[in-house]
Order: C-alpha cells, then structure tokens, then sequence
C-alpha cells in the first residue's frame, strides 16, 4: 500500500540524491507511507547511504544498486524522480518511464522541462528544493485522478514526441 518514488541515476552529488533524501524524510514526518526506490551505483553511494541512515529512513530507502531490467524498475513506481541540480540533458530514464505511461516529478533544471511539461506528464519543481519536491510528492499522493491523467498524458506525449522514428524524422527534416 505504499505509494513508490524512484530515482534511476547514477549516484553523483549533482543528481540531487540528497534532496530526494530530505524530501522523504518531510514525507515520514507526516506519516505517509511512503517507499524511495534508488536505483544505481556511483562515487557518492555511500555517502547517500550515510545521510539515509542519519535521518532514519532505513525502512523506507531502499538501495537497489545497478539494474539491467530497467523495464521491471520503473513498472513498480508510482512516479519517477528526477532531482538533478548538475549536468542533466536529456534524461533517457525518464523518456523510458513516460513510454509505459509512468509520470514524473523533476527539477526545472537543465532538459527537465523539455521533457516533463508541469501539470501535462508530471510535475516541477525548483532546482534544490526538497520542501518542493515533498509537496509535489505530497500533491500526486493526495490526488490519484492527477496521477492518473499525468501517466496517460506522459504515454501520449512520448508517442507524439519522442520516439525513435520521430526522432530520426527530425534529423532528416534539418537535412533537407
């Protein structure tokens, strides 16, 4: 019955693992059931790990270390996560969520916002803002319908966008 939040990234400082960290610890104060799935390994794991343990979220953290079946993963979230504050283009993860309906809540930083348009296919919030990120959480938590029609819109949106076959037209659209 838990509502489940996922981050799929490699864990750097400037993905915002520490923000997502805060966020769910609000969360846990309020006494939502709440499950934060990290998927990934990188040179900043075991101080995530750390902060995890220090703002006693161990039974709601879970580290899921690399994945292959990144299908699988993001099948069992309720929304993806994207806090990234650093280098952050054009996340694949979250093209890959919104192929299988799953919408997302990011930052407004960097390509986020080309990708995740607010309140269409998911939600934004300010760069390094976990009080924001928690009130996005909260609000698809409070608001199933929400979540409902930002998966459905996210599916559309990457049919319409973001394909392969689309893609390829519009790099031969630039050459002719």
């Amino acid at each position: 019955s838990d509502f489940v939040c996922g981050i799929l990234a490699r864990i750097e400082p400037y993905k915002g693992h520490m923000i997502i960290l805060e966020a769910a610890r609000a969360l846990k104060d309020e006494g939502r059931p709440l499950k934060v799935l990290i998927a990934g390994t990188g040179a900043y794991e075991s101080e995530v790990r750390k902060r995890t343990q220090e703002l006693d979220l161990d039974d709601t953290v879970v580290f899921t270390g690399f994945i292959r079946d990144v299908a699988s993963f993001l099948s069992i979230l309720d929304v993806q996560l994207n806090a990234s504050y650093g280098t952050e283009a054009t996340s694949l993860s979250l093209l890959e969520g919104m192929s299988i309906g799953l919408p997302a809540v990011v930052s407004d930083y960097g390509g986020n916002p080309y990708v995740i348009e607010h309140e269409k296919n998911g939600l934004l919030f300010h760069s390094r803002d976990s009080a924001g990120l928690a009130g996005c959480i909260r609000r698809l938590m409070d608001d199933p319908e929400l979540l409902s029609l930002l998966g459905e819109n996210a599916v559309e949106l990457y049919n319409t966008c973001f394909t392969g076959r689309i893609f390829a037209q519009n790099i031969e659209s630039v050459y002719m």
